[in-house]
């Protein structure tokens, strides 16, 4: 088979890309979702699907078990677990400019792919161990099977895809078929039966059962096996799913829009504002694509506006990647003459291109949390741990007297894959020695913050393009031992 020049480019980058992450350690949440779970089917011989509870968070633990067997195969390396991504990150790739000749034809195809990974959120998975790039693979898979070229066969791997990678891909599996329902009810003029409909949804539900079929099944045996489903009130990210009240639903609302508007995606929206009035023209390609990003929305966001912590950048991706979309299809109809917007095209496509990549400098204050797995801004973290712990092992301080937060504790094992048993504790101020604090942590209070500041002395800090870390000594002598 022929790869046409932009799929062949964007290996090439892909591949680079790769290569020049391969030994940057498992970050944030793929330490749960990738290292925590391959670890645990790497040493279990993969004797069972059920997680250990304490890394149990209620997903098909499909994507673990496929981190685990590249392990098997090839070694229980960084630059293995980072090439394990190579499949899906080209498969991405794929199905976008797929989508891209749907929408504009060969000529602008591509443009679409660079529009999409100038999203820092999609732009920092890719360079991650993360199951949500799996996700939007199968997602993508998915869209393509329904709309750009029907296959079923496509369509029902890309579902199984979907449910085994998490639950929040059942939801979006479940996004799918009501799209692929809405197109031929869309598509059908004049008088229907009910008999009519009954086929036709029975036609449309069957490349998505095999994979709902699977989804349930484990659902059920997990439930049979554990006793909960989704989530329990012991695991460790149970405050995540606590329900808020009326003014924490307030707070979310806000949230949202924050997340809407955040990593430079503020200069998208305005240009889709631009483009509003064509929203309520006539335009069956421009509806298609307006109805999948508010099928999206509706099955991926709402629910999470219920809990306390269910709002991170990298839930949103595949509405933010229906977006893309519109937008994209809005400006070449501007380009080919279609739209009456004065602007030129290539001045909104260039805003919005490179407002997007300015997201990756999207750096806030200290005291303000940010979502540092879904944008390149956390990528000085890596090299800034790694000159740390030589610090601290040239200066004869044991890990275990370091107390730091989420995403640093625990076995240096689970985020370095170099055997290494010990690792960082969590923070406690009344009884360690030692804090490491960065601003890539989250679970630092501000009062906790204000406290390293003004009482506690800093014995080591580094700080590299908006990232810094700093090692603080307790002032209570007593607790150091001198």
């Amino acid at each position: 088979m022929r790869l046409s020049r932009p799929f062949f480019l964007f290996c090439l980058l892909a591949i680079v890309a790769t290569v020049c992450v391969r030994n940057n350690p498992f970050f944030w949440d793929t330490v749960q979702l990738a290292s925590k779970h391959a670890h645990f089917f790497f040493e279990s011989n993969f004797s069972t699907i059920i997680l250990p509870e304490m890394i149990d968070s209620g997903h098909v633990p499909a994507f673990g078990m496929y981190i685990a067997w590249y392990w098997k195969v090839v070694g229980k390396t960084l630059w293995v677990s980072h090439f394990a991504m190579l499949p899906f990150l080209l498969g991405i790739g794929h199905y976008l400019l797929k989508i891209g000749r749907f929408l504009s034809g060969e000529k602008w195809a591509a443009w679409l792919l660079l529009l999409c990974f100038a999203d820092p959120v999609l732009l920092g998975q890719s360079i991650l161990v993360s199951p949500d790039v799996a996700l939007i693979c199968f997602f993508l898979m998915g869209l393509n099977a329904i709309w750009t070229a029907p296959d079923r066969a496509w369509l029902t791997v890309a579902v199984i895809g979907l449910g085994m990678t998490s639950m929040r891909g059942m939801t979006l599996a479940f996004g799918l078929f009501l799209f692929s329902l809405s197109l031929s009810i869309s598509e059908k003029t004049g008088h229907s039966t009910w008999k009519y409909w009954t086929r036709v949804f029975w036609q449309k539900i069957w490349p998505f059962i095999p994979g709902g079929l699977l989804s349930l099944g484990f659902l059920l045996y997990h439930w049979q096996q554990t006793g909960w489903v989704g989530h329990h009130p012991d695991s460790p990210w149970a405050p995540s799913f606590e329900q808020v009240d009326w003014r924490g639903f307030l707070k979310n609302i806000a949230v949202l829009g924050w997340r809407m508007l955040d990593f430079g995606r503020l200069f998208e929206v305005l240009v889709l504002l631009i483009f509003a009035k064509h929203f309520f023209q006539k335009n069956e390609r421009l509806s298609q694509l307006v109805l999948l990003a508010i099928i999206v929305f509706l099955v991926s966001v709402p629910h999470q506006l219920l809990y306390k912590g269910l709002l991170a950048h990298r839930y949103f991706l595949p509405f933010f990647l229906s977006l893309h979309f519109i937008l994209f299809y809005l400006l070449i109809e501007k380009v080919n003459g279609k739209s009456a917007v004065r602007m030129p095209a290539k001045w909104l496509a260039g805003l919005v291109f490179l407002g997007l990549l300015t997201g990756n400098c999207w750096v806030y204050p200290k005291k303000i949390s940010q979502g540092w797995d879904s944008t390149l801004a956390h990528l000085p973290w890596y090299g800034l741990m790694e000159r740390a712990q030589y610090f601290l092992e040239e200066n004869d301080i044991d890990r275990q007297q370091v107390g730091t937060a989420f995403p640093n504790i625990g076995p240096r094992e689970w985020y370095e894959l170099n055997g290494v048993a010990t690792g960082f504790k969590e923070k406690d101020f009344g009884q360690d020695c030692f804090i490491l604090y960065s601003n890539i942590m989250n679970d630092f209070s501000d009062s906790e913050i204000d406290e390293l500041e003004s009482s506690w002395p800093i014995i080591y800090q580094e700080k590299r393009r908006g990232v810094c870390l700093i090692i603080y000594k307790n002032p209570n002598q007593e607790i150091c031992g001198n």
